[in-house]
């Protein structure tokens, strides 16, 4: 049997209290962050799925109806597109889209990439010909839009759902 026994002196007490104090301490810094991330959830899953690998059209479609977009499941088109090297006031408007969305362009200027682009089945608030597209560099996204073509179309992200 062993037996271990101390001098509980005032130096042990302080620093036995200061251990205590700073694991306190610590926990309650941690709870208030893991409740406030709670609220930016919903924000972060966006993002999460902007970030996964695109191998396939079928994960392709997953990616788009992850964001409650429904869409014919074959492609309209595909094709390879050279992003600019330098940008004009249109791509400038189109890489803020991308952005706003956690995407950027930039790093990509003067790449080549896929374009993948779908019908969606139905729109929000009830327009016809509505298309989403996907941009799509080394099996990554890398812009991602909801358009239409009319006269008074719209673009926008795929984490922007109308009401």
């Amino acid at each position: 049997m062993i037996v271990y026994a101390t001098k509980l002196s005032v130096k042990k007490a302080i620093a036995g209290v200061l251990v205590i104090g700073a694991v306190v301490w610590g926990v309650t810094a941690l709870v208030p962050k893991a409740v406030e991330t709670a609220g930016t959830e919903t924000a972060a899953a966006a993002t999460e799925g902007l970030d996964a690998k695109l191998k396939n059209n079928e994960q392709r479609v997953a990616l788009l109806e992850s964001f409650g977009w429904k869409v014919n499941p074959e492609p309209r088109s595909e094709r390879e597109v050279q992003i600019p090297k330098v940008f004009d006031e249109t791509y400038e408007a189109y890489n803020a889209i991308q952005i706003d969305q956690g995407l950027d362009l930039t790093p990509y200027q003067g790449k080549r990439a896929m374009l993948y682009t779908y019908e969606l089945t139905e729109y929000p608030t009830g327009a016809e010909g509505v298309i989403a597209n996907l941009l799509v560099r080394k099996n990554k996204l890398i812009a991602a839009d909801i358009s239409a073509a009319e006269a008074d179309g719209f673009v926008h992200g795929i984490t922007q759902m109308p009401e």
